[in-house]
């Protein structure tokens, strides 16, 4: 047995479960980091980062390193195409910056933009930011087998290489442990699991495919054609490479697929036999989609795909967990420092769960939609005429499909949009306007991401209100509201907790560098909107008050639990 208790278990060191360390560590939370694989990832199975989660990495500083690691500069590797093979002609392609509205948004909502790295890439250079926090202790080697709890801890049971066992001690354990979760099956949580759309197999090999790609350059190539559908991305824009095709798993195993064999899937793909290609790893996956049925029990929580999982359409497997560990942190530290209660922990369930069935129900969607293009067509008569003159009527279905898939790749909406409702949020009687899955539609109503908003200081350096709200509360007034800013001090002070005001506008802090921040944020001159560390409105007030102090400490308390 570990004799030194922490304060955080995470169970699983993948891009969720490093997240979280990285949003503790910052907090000087003393955490153990548990990873069974010894060895570097051999099969990364994301590499698409969304704005908000680039943004929460933006907030750490180590936004632009994840960039220079992906190495896949957005501008060249921006669309997705659809054909019968490589080397063939496209039926079309769908390029993200090629809507005006949508190039718009991506320049105006945020400061960061989509970012493409390969999770065998990400890892590690996660990994190496926690040496930045000595409270973080990382071990590797260790497979979980079960958690037990009691009202003043958690224990959960490893075993090492050898099989002897080990236990490690904590105030709260945290599964990160994936889509098989060894933390979520010892609760006795269900996760149902959604209708399957079938199979897949990805193997990630090498080979240079750049030369018979010519000026074509997309993140994802999609393949319909009679000997294999599947799609191939790119890890690095160079050499290393997935392929993704349909199996059938009730005919055919793993030990039917040596790397030869996975070679010629490949080469079917993509046109050509005149290609080396070397396999370095097979793994097997199914479409479907599962929610837990609960996201904590007890001193237990979990995060990731240990709490849902979701079809690839979109890219929301990774980024949601990040997501949940950038909503966790923060609710953690507060309640290990006896700054909030019971209740802050509780409303991450609340939160990250209600957001799990919404990006399910999406997810799921589009993976419907994709069947009309080709990536789940298990239509055999269809895709047998594909390539010959008697599959016109084919080739045009997927022609015709093409535009509806792009909600797929471009959900800004649904990335920037989500609106929380729970205890941790103060309603002010308003209704919001909700963004679309596409289109997000800016707005600070309580529960929201607080808009991005360019700014510039006193000092004259220019900033985003994404770089100001995080990682403590924060409160923003107008320069005339200012008794808004003095109240949320003594407030803070009061209940210990961290806390930064601004004034902004003329003569304010901070001066907006185009359009009226009140506008955007709904407040009247007078008014102020308090943001929690995670970057959601915590509270809004639309113009002044009596007595500001009494109105803060009454939300703090609320949304604290204590």
């Amino acid at each position: 047995m570990d004799d030194r208790e922490h304060e955080v278990v995470i169970v699983g060191a993948g891009p969720v479960g490093l997240a979280l360390a990285l949003e503790l560590g910052s907090r000087g939370v003393d955490v153990c980091l548990v990873e069974r694989r010894r060895s570097r990832l051999r099969h990364p199975k994301a590499s698409g980062l969304h704005v908000r989660t680039m943004e929460i990495f933006r907030q750490h500083g180590i936004a632009e390193g994840i960039r220079t690691v992906g190495n896949l500069p957005l501008e060249t590797w921006g669309g997705f195409g659809y054909m019968t093979r490589i080397n063939a002609a496209d039926f079309g392609a769908i390029d993200l910056f090629s809507d005006p509205v949508q190039a718009e948004q991506a320049r105006t909502a945020s400061p960061e933009q989509t970012t493409w790295c390969a999770q065998d890439s990400l890892e590690p250079y996660l990994r190496e930011q926690l040496d930045n926090y000595p409270s973080v202790t990382v071990r590797y080697g260790l497979r979980a087998v079960g958690v037990v709890q009691d009202g003043h801890g958690v224990e959960v049971s490893f075993a090492e290489d050898d099989d002897s066992p080990c236990v490690i001690r904590a105030q709260y354990a945290v599964g990160a442990d994936g889509g098989r979760s060894t933390i979520r099956q010892a609760l006795g949580v269900d996760a149902p699991t959604s209708v399957s759309f079938g199979d897949q197999l990805n193997a990630c090999f090498e080979a240079e495919l750049l030369p018979m790609m010519g000026e074509r350059r997309y993140m994802v190539w999609w393949i319909i054609n009679p000997d294999t559908v599947g799609g191939l991305l790119t890890y690095d824009g160079v050499r290393r490479w997935c392929y993704s095709w349909a199996y059938d798993s009730s005919k055919e195993s793993l030990d039917d697929y040596p790397p030869e064999r996975c070679a010629e899937v490949i080469r079917k793909a993509l046109g050509t036999d005149d290609v080396d290609i070397t396999v370095e790893g097979l793994f097997p996956w199914t479409i479907d989609s599962a929610i837990a049925e609960r996201f904590q029990v007890g001193r237990v929580l979990l995060v990731g795909d240990a709490a849902h999982r979701f079809p690839p359409t979109g890219g929301f497997g990774m980024n949601s967990g990040i997501q949940d560990s950038h909503n966790l942190g923060w609710k953690l530290h507060l309640v290990l420092r006896g700054l909030a209660g019971e209740a802050l922990l509780h409303s991450y369930a609340v939160e990250r769960r209600a957001v799990a069935v919404t990006n399910t129900a999406q997810v799921m969607h589009q993976t419907e939609l994709a069947a009309k293009v080709g990536w789940v067509m298990f239509d055999p008569a269809a895709v047998a005429k594909i390539e010959s003159p008697e599959g016109d009527q084919v080739r045009k279905s997927i022609i015709d499909g093409i535009p509806a898939q792009a909600e797929q790749f471009w959900t800004y909406g649904q990335q920037l949009g989500i609106i929380y409702d729970s205890t941790a949020v103060i309603a002010d009687g308003t209704s919001a306007e909700a963004s679309t899955i596409a289109l997000y539609h800016p707005t600070a109503h309580p529960g929201a991401r607080a808009p991005h908003l360019w700014l510039t200081g006193r000092d004259g350096v220019r900033t985003s209100t994404i770089d100001l709200l995080h990682s403590r509360f924060t409160l923003l007034s107008t320069p005339a509201g200012a008794d808004w800013a003095a109240a949320a001090r003594q407030a803070a002070v009061r209940r210990g907790l961290e806390l930064a005001a601004y004034t902004v506008g003329v003569e304010g802090d901070f001066q907006e560098e185009d359009g009226d921040w009140t506008k955007l944020y709904g407040v009247g001159p007078k008014g102020a909107v308090l943001v929690r560390p995670d970057g959601h409105v915590a509270f809004r007030a639309p113009d002044s008050v009596a007595d500001p102090v009494r109105v803060l400490g009454d939300a703090l308390a609320k949304l604290l639990g204590s």
